[in-house]
């Protein structure tokens, strides 16, 4: 992994963290340096504009996995509000199941360009791996 490199996972709530467990035991045994925070699009916007202004003042490298269920508003405002690739990962829940995160996820406006993960229990390890791939190519 190039020096300086790393993964950050943004939750658009606390309760997501445990179905990213094997996200964070990817990035544990790959060796990958790797952050979270949880910051909800909803509730804690003004915070969450912060933490991206200042990510993006700081030269810093990444890539962002952006999660959340329901209307996932946060993948979208994380594409919008930084030039960081992001990957949004809908969680399920809900009465749909996280349908309505996917398609939240994948149907973002022109000039909000955010890649989305699918919707079932290998989705935490299949972002980790995607941003991995997006990494490497920093080598």
């Amino acid at each position: 992994m190039p020096p300086g490199m790393k993964v950050i996972t943004i939750y658009g709530s606390k309760s997501d963290l445990p179905f990213m467990e094997p996200a964070r035991a990817y990035f544990r045994e790959n060796g990958i340096a790797h952050e979270e925070a949880v910051y909800s699009a909803h509730r804690d916007l003004p915070a969450l504009l912060q933490y991206l202004g200042n990510l993006e003042k700081s030269g810093e490298k990444a890539v962002i996995l952006a999660v959340a269920g329901l209307s996932a508003a946060l993948p979208g405002v994380v594409a919008a509000s930084c030039s960081l690739p992001v990957i949004g990962v809908p969680v399920p829940g809900g009465p749909l199941n996280g349908v309505d995160a996917l398609l939240a996820i994948a149907q973002l406006p022109g000039g909000v360009p955010c890649a989305s993960v699918g919707l079932h229990k290998k989705t935490p390890v299949n972002a980790a791996m995607f941003a991995h791939r997006i990494l490497t190519l920093a080598a």
